[in-house]
């Protein structure tokens, strides 16, 4: 009799989580297909830090100015595969988030059942910072899909410590890392669950922890050395984000209240909300009703395994919100936070009724929102007639620039023909680039000082000119001072403006510039 109800118990098991596994790929690839059909339909040129990534895509190294390697090895990868076009360039982010959404069912149904791995999964893909994300490219895409993974890594290995698991987490922080140094953020987590929980001390104090540091390390190592040799840019650059530099005190409370208000924009209202509420009850040690989702599982849901994984989701918010306090922060900068708050929300809500209740509520209101913005915003006249033309003014009318400036080219001054163009701006540099200006003159940066400040000016500096003028196209505000130190001569031309529609214009002032002789600079 016993033996019949263990085999019933078992069949019941692998039943449940055959059920929910399947609604997570009817979830996520139901996601994925809207999301490519949106991908493909967007009339939305490349931002200027997506064309600067497929930029670099076209120069494959191990390193960049500002980032690692990764995301430029993920838009190699897709467009390679199918041309040069915008939605090819972004197109590694939907398919990468989509993954990255199974991971953390596979992570959650691990950690605590398939049923709280579903809801994990679908606070994570209906997030607003994913829907947004899934129509863009960005250094977050790979590095959330590592993040997810090295969960997973770190979960299975606590229950089962194997080579293959601890080679998964290896690699996982190495590619992570190659993503984005905010993989950092993994590590203090890790350490402190090696210290109180008794699962991951055994599995990972011995050569199995040794050789995940080693191979994460190996991974790593290629950028180090590209960083050896280009003066530790992206170090240097990543660093002087957390500069403190030129502020006039130390303690930005509005800047921090900004960070926390956008991280409701991020998660979605309702879900950091409960995500609070879950960590308090957390904290303070009354986790019992989350304890029990593992009912479900055949494995169990112990208090220092919930302590880590709340230690994985405080870590980056925590870190980024001093640094708010004391300097500023973007928005995404704690995007790393959620993968594993999707975890502790889809596993603790569905035992608090009023929690489940609100979560429903909360993930179908900002699906519904969502959806909404995604079908308002494959029509630029909706856009534009609904005012937020300005929150896409970035992405429209690179095309339409690229030719006026090529007109302007066209025409020279006082009866000779440009030499080459000059911009000043790293944003527009890009959007010129990859919209085809290099094939009609030879493009560089200016730089205002020695020190390169982003890839454009490490990579493509102006440093000299021949007998011909140059155009010089002025986007980034009045350096007209600076310029005139730079040259011997600067003759004015009509400015350039380009309509972007909602009342919005691009607009440029030029130059014919001659004798480029600028003073020694810092």
């Amino acid at each position: 009799m016993a033996a019949s109800r263990h085999r019933h118990s078992m069949t019941h098991s692998v039943q449940n989580s055959i059920l929910y596994r399947n609604r997570v790929l009817w979830l996520v690839l139901g996601l994925l297909s809207i999301r490519l059909v949106t991908l493909w339909l967007s009339p939305y040129n490349l931002h200027g830090d997506e064309a600067q990534y497929w930029a670099w895509a076209q120069d494959l190294d191990w390193g960049y100015f500002s980032k690692p390697p990764m995301v430029a090895w993920m838009i190699a990868a897709t467009t390679a595969l199918f041309g040069d076009a915008e939605w090819a360039v972004r197109l590694g982010s939907p398919l990468l988030h989509s993954a990255t959404a199974y991971l953390i069912f596979l992570a959650g149904r691990k950690a605590f059942s398939p049923r709280a791995g579903f809801w994990a999964c679908a606070v994570y893909i209906l997030m607003p910072a994913i829907w947004v994300s899934s129509m863009i490219v960005s250094t977050d895409v790979p590095l959330l899909f590592f993040w997810a993974l090295g969960l997973y890594g770190w979960v299975s290995l606590r229950l089962t410590p194997t080579w293959r698991l601890a080679a998964l987490l290896g690699l996982a922080l190495g590619f992570g890392m190659m993503s984005k140094y905010a993989m950092m953020f993994f590590i203090p987590p890790l350490i402190l669950a090696i210290i109180f929980d008794s699962p991951t001390r055994k599995a990972l104090l011995g050569l199995k922890g040794i050789s995940i540091v080693v191979l994460a390390a190996a991974i790593l190592a290629p950028n180090i050395w590209w960083n050896s040799v280009n003066d530790f840019a992206t170090i240097t650059h990543t660093a002087s984000n957390t500069s403190l530099d030129g502020k006039t005190s130390f303690f930005h409370p509005f800047e921090f209240l900004a960070f926390f208000r956008d991280q409701f924009g991020v998660f979605g209202p309702v879900p950091f909300i409960l995500l609070l509420l879950i960590l308090w009850r957390i904290m303070s040690h009354n986790s019992q009703t989350i304890q029990s989702s593992a009912a479900a599982s055949t494995q169990t849901a112990t208090p220092s395994l919930l302590l880590c994984l709340t230690c994985f989701a405080l870590t980056p918010l925590i870190i980024i919100s001093v640094q708010a306090f004391l300097s500023r922060a973007n928005a995404n900068w704690a995007v790393s936070a959620y993968p594993s708050a999707a975890i502790l929300l889809g596993a603790a809500a569905l035992q608090i009724p009023k929690y489940k209740n609100w979560l429903n509520r909360g993930l179908l209101a900002q699906s519904l929102f969502c959806s909404f913005l995604l079908i308002v915003s494959l029509s630029p006249h909706l856009v534009n007639r609904l005012g937020i033309a300005n929150s896409v003014k970035r992405l429209r009318a690179w095309p339409q620039t690229v030719q006026a400036i090529e007109t302007r080219f066209a025409q020279g001054h006082e009866g000779r023909n440009f030499d080459s163009i000059l911009l000043d701006h790293r944003i527009m540099f890009y959007d010129v680039n990859y919209y085809g200006l290099p094939k009609t003159a030879p493009i560089y940066i200016w730089r205002k000082t020695q020190t390169p400040q982003h890839h454009a000016e490490l990579t493509h500096p102006f440093t000299q000119q021949g007998q011909d003028p140059i155009l010089l196209i002025n986007y980034s505000g009045n350096i007209l001072a600076y310029l005139q130190q730079d040259f011997e001569r600067l003759e004015p031309l009509a400015p350039i403006e380009i309509d972007l529609g909602g009342g919005k214009r691009r607009k440029m002032k030029t130059w014919a510039a001659y004798g480029y002789n600028p003073p020694a600079r810092p």
